[in-house]
């Protein structure tokens, strides 16, 4: 749900466990019992976690959202050619 921000499925991301958190950062949430990552949003007032893929929903607490931790770095593995 995050190839919009370039974070493909098999990475990883490594988080910094902050209560710091601003609109736009890339967050891992806990959002009504489910953990989630996505972009932190703010509008009018209230937080919201958004998609960057237009294939999932945004994901609007209906009770709870506890930020984990905020990315600061994504490791990516290489794959490695085959030899012929």
């Amino acid at each position: 749900s995050m190839i919009g921000a370039h974070i493909l499925d098999g990475d990883i991301v490594i988080l910094e466990d902050t209560k710091e958190v601003h609109d736009g950062d890339i967050v891992a949430a806990l959002i009504d019992g489910e953990t989630s990552l996505k972009r932190y949003v703010v509008e009018r007032g209230r937080p919201y976690l958004k998609a960057e893929n237009p294939r999932y929903p945004d994901l609007v607490p209906a009770r709870e959202l506890k930020i984990q931790g905020v990315m600061v770095s994504l490791v990516r593995k290489q794959e490695r050619r085959k030899r012929h």
